[in-house]
């Protein structure tokens, strides 16, 4: 064997390990592909869930940025449900009443309190603003500071202020054998740690577990996922009838050769919807598939309707009213939102009780320290209500109670305080002035009768 046979032999092993070398390179790429791949789908399908917004700061944000319309997705429906569920909540509004046998027993605390609420305009839009915070965020929290100012017949007033989480981002400590102790709030801003003690501050959670204070996941949470996904879903019927507003003609000739000529016989016509066309080969009207745009209607109302279960607002006020057919219908939606809010009603009452009673306290211990107990005010004997007014309330007034009170099983003073707005005390002076009044003016007719028959000699 020569030697440049010899030397053609090494040359095409080398041609062939290098063809191997690069096949195998080739084949580790291929199998990286496929890993990628894998994982790239392992990934892809983990980012369909059912919820997105796992993180109470993450899902807080994202609702503060829909409320305030700052979001893509769901601003609109973010906002009815807010403002709806914070209207509910308080319903009439916040009411203080004695605790005592009779008012004029209450009647300092009563004053005080009022005027507590007035300062602070608690009486006002500040109760209905703080629910729709909590709402947002899933709690409330307000500060407490005694303001050395007189108002009104006082030598000073307490300042109750909301403090936001999303500004503070404060944290809740508490005793480590009560998670229902709140001992202490902080939070830092600028550097510097700002701490209120437990008699300075008020904190209430509406959602979230019993050993995490400082997590309390607001209702909407639950389902901001599918609000975003309605969102979508009326963005995709929207796009649909943008495509098909109007119908797109078709026409379908024998062959290739009279597509041309046909389209310069439309061009020549100008061919409007509504003209007369005469041509070769068939002609309809394309429409989208109803089947596809009756399936997307049906999402929207399953979502609409799993919303409306979730945070308990009535489908209609989200913008079914087809579905409210009936009385008996609405009346159920009723229901459903007042069974949903119940929870937050009595924590809010808790709230203002909380918040009333720590007030007096900072007040006496200010302003009344050197008066005696007797002559400091009591907050034992405030009670804070929150009446719901409903139309179940009034029928049970008309059709239960007045005839129970007619046939002498409840007492007419019971019905009047099954009566929202009904001060008894206050009606009962009215009422005996009424019949003073009665009394004086029948006793004057009978003596002026009796002076002009000569019966008085």
């Amino acid at each position: 064997m020569s030697l440049f046979t010899r030397r053609a032999q090494v040359q095409e092993l080398q041609r062939q390990a290098e063809a191997m070398k690069l096949e195998l390179e080739r084949y580790r790429e291929v199998q990286e592909l496929l890993v990628k791949d894998i994982l790239t789908l392992q990934e892809a399908q983990s980012k369909y869930v059912g919820n997105e917004y796992k993180d109470y700061e993450t899902a807080v944000v994202a609702i503060s940025d829909k409320y305030n319309c700052r979001s893509d997705w769901g601003s609109l429906f973010t906002g009815i449900i807010v403002d709806l569920r914070a209207v509910f909540v308080l319903g009439e509004g916040v009411k203080v009443v004695h605790n005592t046998k009779t008012k004029a027993e209450a009647e300092r605390e009563l004053e005080w309190v009022n005027d507590f609420f007035e300062w602070n305009d608690l009486d006002a839009e500040a109760s209905q603003e703080m629910a729709k915070e909590a709402e947002i965020e899933g709690k409330v929290a307000l500060s407490l500071v005694y303001e050395d100012e007189p108002w009104r017949s006082w030598p000073g007033m307490v300042s109750a202020r909301y403090i936001s989480w999303l500004s503070k981002r404060y944290k809740v400590e508490t005793d480590p054998r009560d998670y229902l102790y709140y001992k202490r709030l902080t939070w830092v801003e600028e550097g510097t740690t700002n701490t209120l003690e437990e008699d300075e501050f008020v904190y209430k959670k509406f959602g979230g577990r019993l050993n995490n204070p400082n997590e309390a996941q607001p209702k909407i949470m639950r389902c901001l996922t599918v609000i975003d996904r309605l969102d979508r879903a009326l963005r995709d019927l929207r796009e649909i009838n943008h495509l098909f507003a109007s119908p797109t003609p078709d026409f379908e000739v024998d062959d290739v050769k009279q597509i041309d000529g046909l389209i310069s016989k439309l061009r020549d016509v100008n061919w409007r919807i509504g003209k007369l066309l005469v041509h070769t080969g068939r002609f309809q009207m394309k429409g989208p598939d109803m089947a596809g745009v009756a399936n997307l209607i049906q999402e929207i109302e399953l979502l609409i309707k799993i919303i409306s279960g979730t945070t308990g607002i009535p489908i209609h006020f989200l913008g079914l009213l087809d579905l409210l057919r009936n009385r008996a219908t609405g009346d159920n939606t009723r229901e459903l939102v007042i069974a949903a809010t119940a929870k937050e009603r009595i924590t809010w009452k808790g709230a203002f009780q909380e918040l009333v009673t720590k007030a007096i306290r900072m007040f006496n211990e200010n302003a009344y320290r050197q008066k005696s107990r007797d002559a400091r005010l009591d907050p034992e004997k405030i009670r804070i209500e929150i009446p719901l007014i409903t139309q179940e309330h009034w029928e049970r007034i008309e059709k239960v109670l007045i005839p129970a009170a007619a046939a002498g099983i409840v007492s007419n003073e019971y019905v009047a305080s099954q009566i929202p707005g009904v001060d008894l005390e206050a009606e009962a002076e009215r009422q005996k002035a009424t019949n003073d009044e009665a009394t004086r003016r029948a006793m004057a007719e009978v003596e002026a009768e009796m002076g002009r028959t000569g019966g008085g000699h």
